[in-house]
């Protein structure tokens, strides 16, 4: 009888783990292609003078009007869908004779736009280029691999993505949470639950962790019974 009731709850907890994997897996790649892009905007608009990335800048905000509805200026009123491939092309342009950081940044969005479209394997393309691409800033270089491991969550070996994504849990990397949260994830897909509930205690437990992230790894962190 104890063994029988021992598996009912097991059975019940991988329920739960399954329903919190689809609900938070899936929002966290929502999450990523609308505002850790930004955040790396924001990070590379910080190192460069205004001077040198004046002309890319306003080419990379031209590309990026494409993507998004188009408005009419009379009435501020949409007045048309967004053209994604026209997007795609003008972006894929920029990055091939723009400086450095631009160059990384579009070709982000570019992976975004072709993610969105549902164009995964080309997105992770990018995505890994970017990672072994040496002239990149390392800013860009890890945030391709939290997007790539975003990208391939469902699909790749969770074991190898972890470990890829292992250097950038250390303290004082920039996308050490998202890293974190992605590794929790990762090795409760393997059926890692100790490493899971490492990852999900380790957020849950350091203040500087983002709020909403630190309640999902709370969350998290219960059904582990941590």
């Amino acid at each position: 009888m104890d063994n029988f009731i021992q598996e009912i709850e097991e059975d019940i907890r991988h329920d739960r783990q399954m329903a919190l994997w689809k609900k938070y897996g899936r929002f966290a790649v929502a999450i990523a292609l609308l505002t850790i892009i930004a955040v790396a905007a924001v990070l590379f608009w910080r190192q460069y003078t205004a001077r040198e990335q004046l002309k890319d800048g306003l080419a990379y905000m031209a590309a990026m009007d494409l993507a998004g509805p188009q408005v009419d200026p009379a009435t501020g009123s949409p007045s048309a869908a967004g053209t994604p491939d026209a997007a795609i092309g003008a972006l894929r342009d920029l990055a091939s004779k723009s400086t450095v950081g631009y160059a990384a940044l579009s070709r982000l969005q570019e992976a975004a736009l072709l993610s969105k479209s549902g164009k995964a394997a080309e997105a992770s393309a990018i995505y890994q280029n970017i990672a072994n691409d040496s002239r990149s800033d390392k800013v860009f270089r890890d945030l391709s691999l939290i997007l790539l491991a975003l990208q391939q969550i469902d699909s790749a070996e969770p074991n190898d993505l972890a470990a890829r994504l292992a250097p950038l849990t250390a303290s004082g990397n920039p996308w050490r949470y998202s890293a974190l949260e992605l590794t929790g994830l990762l090795a409760a897909r393997a059926g890692d639950t100790s490493k899971a509930k490492d990852a999900y205690a380790t957020l849950s437990d350091d203040p500087g962790t983002p709020r909403q992230l630190r309640a999902r790894a709370a969350e998290m962190l219960a059904v582990f019974g941590g």
